[in-house]
């Protein structure tokens, strides 16, 4: 089965700058709250543009997945604020250059602070900035993604090390800069996950949890029914530590993603929570994920455009 088939709807502009054309496939469930409320949804646009040099377009789409205006984001010096020029439009607000809309996230039960004691996210792709605090005192740690989209900075224990630090904020710009849409909500499961993960230095499969949460609520996972029988057949070679408890969380995870077409990550934690006994679910939903989607047990359909024609 074709994981773009008839029940994905099509976005597609060619890019002003460059002339590309540019093609988005969706699940139409997955199209934003904000259509219903404000009569279109953003989504931004990364890719090799005009000079062969990386541009930002954003996105105002309507309901009926059409571009109504397509802004290009200019990337500029570290110092400066990437410029907004607006290519094309009807009647869709453009965010002036310096308007930033603060948003606050909400830290959720679970999150302790034991070592992240604030977060504060500048998204300059979505004019928005991102603000998680506590009361606590501690050092402060900064990045900026490579285009200069993405700003962030982050209040830590004195017991963390400033380069361990620095390279999960690193890595936490970059998959910001690349997200073709940003679902707010999972800002605060961020909190909760840096908490833990800041103390040491990251892993490459850490770094693929960190991506697969950002894009938990947006990305579809698949499996079938080849998936689950070779999992079946070499479980035991493959991960010859797993105890009865985690395997048949694996199994469940993955049998709820068999033929799935619709439901996200998110969709998925929600079906099976309380089949988790971890006091960190989500977490551990997502550190389970990441080893099906390594071992090639779960395909992950992702929010991606490309290049056609």
């Amino acid at each position: 089965m074709s994981l773009k088939s008839n029940i994905r709807q099509k976005i597609e502009y060619q890019c002003n700058n460059c002339g590309k054309q540019r093609i988005l496939f969706i699940a139409p469930a997955l199209q934003s709250e904000k259509v219903e409320s404000h009569g279109y949804s953003e989504y931004a646009d990364v890719h090799i543009c005009k000079d062969n040099e990386l541009q930002a377009i954003k996105l105002f789409v309507d309901t009926n997945y059409d571009v109504r205006t397509q802004v290009t984001v200019e990337s500029k010096p570290k110092t400066e604020i990437p410029g907004i020029t607006e290519m094309s439009g009807l009647s869709i607000p453009v965010p002036k250059k310096t308007e930033f809309i603060t948003e606050i996230i909400e830290p959720t039960k679970d999150f302790g602070g034991y070592n992240l004691f604030s977060l504060e996210i500048k998204d300059k792709l979505r004019q928005r900035k991102y603000s998680l605090k506590t009361e606590k005192e501690g050092k402060i740690v900064s990045c900026i993604s490579p285009l200069g989209f993405v700003e962030i900075k982050a209040k830590v224990s004195e017991d963390t090390t400033d380069e361990f630090t620095q390279e999960w904020l690193i890595s936490l710009a970059n998959t910001l800069e690349s997200l073709v849409f940003l679902d707010e909500e999972l800002l605060s499961y961020l909190g909760l996950y840096l908490d833990y993960m800041i103390t040491s230095r990251p892993k490459e499969r850490e770094l693929l949890e960190l991506n697969l949460l950002l894009h938990s609520t947006k990305a579809i996972p698949h499996s079938t029914e080849e998936h689950i029988s070779i999992f079946e057949e070499h479980v035991n070679e493959l991960f010859p530590n797993l105890n009865i408890v985690s395997y048949r969380m694996y199994k469940t995870i993955m049998k709820t993603c068999f033929k799935n077409e619709q439901q996200t990550l998110m969709n998925v934690f929600e079906k099976i929570r309380e089949k988790i006994s971890q006091i960190q679910g989500f977490p551990y939903f997502i550190s389970v994920v990441s080893i099906l989607v390594s071992f090639g047990f779960i395909n992950l359909e992702k929010l991606e455009f490309y290049t056609v024609g």
